[in-house]
């Protein structure tokens, strides 16, 4: 897959994970403009492509790609999670050539393969300027190329994309999307292409409430404990939001007890949930792992 590079003003080099900035916050846990990633696993999850219940050969096609190239896949991964970012984007502006934008007239054009999404996730999604980055959008590129066609990206809401991909306004959806029995309610699932995402808790640097946490069970605890009505952010539809406000009684959620004591303030994006608990507007946030990884070193960097 070839990217295209476009050369960008230059930034220090961020550690991709847990590296967290050192500035002083003088005591004011709202004067901390940095912030830390408590890489303790709070969900284990798969990643799948969303495919229409009603289109066996096209999901036929997808498993294809990714069994032929799951050695590429995770090569790619890898080097995503490398990536130094700033405001979701690459620092090197990297984008895929040759995936368009969808526009209405793609509708009934079957040269196109519409592909829907939420920008910007990065490292699954992101836009540079007019054009498209980032892993699934190469993975939905290799699909587009195998079945001789142009990708075409569709901007859609998170949580409306497997309804997209039902109601045949998208062929597909990549979007860093968790393979659950609700959402195989609405769609059909590929194999997984990634097996290793997972929540994180996202804080300021001088929150030290959860340092001391090596488990998921001490993790919880110190959720329970937090004071009634605490705010947490989340990006809207996603699993963080779910292990917020729980879904037990769901027979098709992911069986989370949620707390009671918190209070989900969603988000449009994980960045902008994160910027808000700068801000002091929520207490912590509950972020995907690499995408956790990625804001925190944007934040960090513009420190």
């Amino acid at each position: 897959m070839k990217l295209k590079k476009v050369i960008a003003g230059t930034l220090a080099a961020v550690a991709a994970f847990a590296t967290v900035g050192m500035a002083s916050c003088g005591g004011n846990k709202d004067a901390c403009n940095t912030v830390k990633l408590i890489d303790v696993s709070l969900s284990s999850e798969s990643y799948g492509v969303a495919v229409s219940k009603n289109d066996a050969t096209l999901l036929a096609s997808v498993n294809k790609v990714l069994a032929e190239n799951e050695t590429e896949i995770k090569t790619m991964i890898s080097a995503y999670e490398s990536k130094n970012y700033e405001d979701d984007v690459p620092t090197d502006n990297s984008y895929v050539e040759g995936v368009v934008t969808y526009q209405e007239s793609m509708s009934d054009d079957d040269t196109y393969l519409v592909m829907a999404t939420d920008a910007p996730f990065a490292p699954w999604e992101y836009k540079v300027g007019e054009n498209w980055g980032g892993i699934d959008i190469e993975i939905g590129q290799m699909i587009a190329e195998e079945l001789g066609k142009t990708l075409a990206v569709k901007q859609t809401a998170f949580d409306t994309i497997c309804m997209a991909v039902n109601n045949g306004d998208a062929d597909i959806g990549l979007a860093g999307l968790t393979i659950t029995p609700a959402r195989e309610n609405t769609v059909t699932f590929s194999t997984p292409y990634y097996n290793e995402a997972y929540q994180v808790i996202v804080v300021k640097e001088n929150d030290s409430t959860f340092d001391d946490c090596k488990t998921t069970a001490e993790i919880e605890a110190k959720l329970a404990e937090l004071k009634e009505g605490t705010k947490v952010g989340s990006q809207t539809g996603t699993t963080g939001a779910k292990y917020i406000s729980g879904d037990k009684n769901d027979p098709d959620g992911f069986g989370f007890n949620g707390y009671a004591n918190l209070t989900l303030k969603p988000y449009d994006t994980h960045a902008d949930a994160v910027r808000d608990m700068v801000n002091g507007q929520v207490s912590l946030c509950i972020v995907d792992n690499l995408v956790a990884a990625q804001i925190v070193a944007q934040i960090n960097a513009a420190a």
